[in-house]
């Protein structure tokens, strides 16, 4: 039977994220393999794959809050915004004082507009940045509404070096966080490791594979989360009646007199996963199905 679910992937360094789909793609022989949140070539960590039917929630999981730790580098400016790109500037006065620096991260916690770096996949009229990037072609995307909701650093090793640990909105780059935290300070700065510890409610220590040229067809399968068992960022709602649960599996709207608004994971009497509903105005209206129809008699 073909694979489906989740299958939480230890990235390393190097590989694309679209690397590993295809890689996933071949070993499992599975071909509806989509990612929830891409991790750029250098960055390591929480890579979730979503199999088969669980394609169909990638919508809910790519806004769940990440979480990343790290390093950065002040004084260094690049043009991809960390240290794979070339350099573009470094100061030359002294750097800020840690004072300063740490005053500059709490006041980047909160919701801001964050224009992505031009080294990215957001698209300019069509165009995916890092394409015209690399051609020479000076880039701004659009910004977009980020929020940043916990940002702690720590002193490395120099005065220029610093750790950092943070939790940020989906469709965050952290890459832009620390290039905008620079900035503010007057120095620059990029990053100099990146790693993704979660995503919504999948977390990096349940990534029991690691996703390195070694890893075969059945270490990856064994690994995959089945569909019942998702950990979805949601409120759980049980349909017991199994008239209900059909109905549901066949996308129709129910009476609902309980207490709880908005969007709920909808499991069966016996646990499975059936799918994502939204409870408003006294009714239970399927988003996603999951389980396959089953008449509604």
């Amino acid at each position: 039977m073909t694979a489906e679910g989740a299958l939480c992937l230890d990235k390393p360094a190097g590989p694309t994220s679209h690397d590993l789909v295809a890689r996933a793609r071949r070993l499992l022989c599975q071909p509806r393999i989509g990612h929830a949140g891409t991790l750029d070539p250098p960055a390591t960590g929480l890579l979730v794959l979503l199999l088969g039917r669980a394609t169909r929630l990638l919508r809910f999981l790519d806004d769940e809050p990440k979480r990343y730790t790290g390093s950065f580098r002040l004084g260094i400016t690049t043009a991809t915004d960390d240290a794979a790109g070339a350099l573009v500037s470094a100061h030359a006065g002294p750097l800020p004082l840690a004072e300063a620096v740490l005053q500059a991260a709490e006041a980047a916690v909160g919701t801001a507009l964050q224009v992505p770096p031009s080294f990215s996949a957001r698209k300019v009229e069509g165009v995916r940045a890092y394409r015209l990037a690399r051609r020479g072609i000076a880039v701004r995307p659009a910004a977009t509404e980020v929020t940043v909701s916990a940002l702690s650093l720590v002193p490395g090793a120099t005065e220029a070096d610093w750790g950092f640990d943070a939790v940020v909105s989906g469709g965050t780059y952290v890459r832009a966080l620390v290039r905008d935290l620079g900035a503010a300070l007057g120095c620059g700065a990029s990053i100099t490791a990146l790693r993704r510890e979660s995503a919504g409610a999948f977390r990096l220590p349940a990534a029991a594979v690691t996703a390195d040229e070694r890893a075969d067809a059945e270490a990856w399968g064994a690994a995959v989360v089945p569909l019942r068992d998702l950990p979805l960022a949601l409120p759980t709602l049980a349909l017991e009646d199994p008239l209900l649960a059909r109905r549901f599996r066949a996308g129709t709207p129910l009476p609902w007199s309980e207490a709880g608004q908005g969007e709920v994971a909808v499991h069966d009497g016996s646990g499975e996963l059936l799918g994502v509903g939204l409870v408003a105005a006294a009714a239970l209206r399927p988003r996603v199905i999951l389980a396959e129809p089953q008449g509604l008699w």
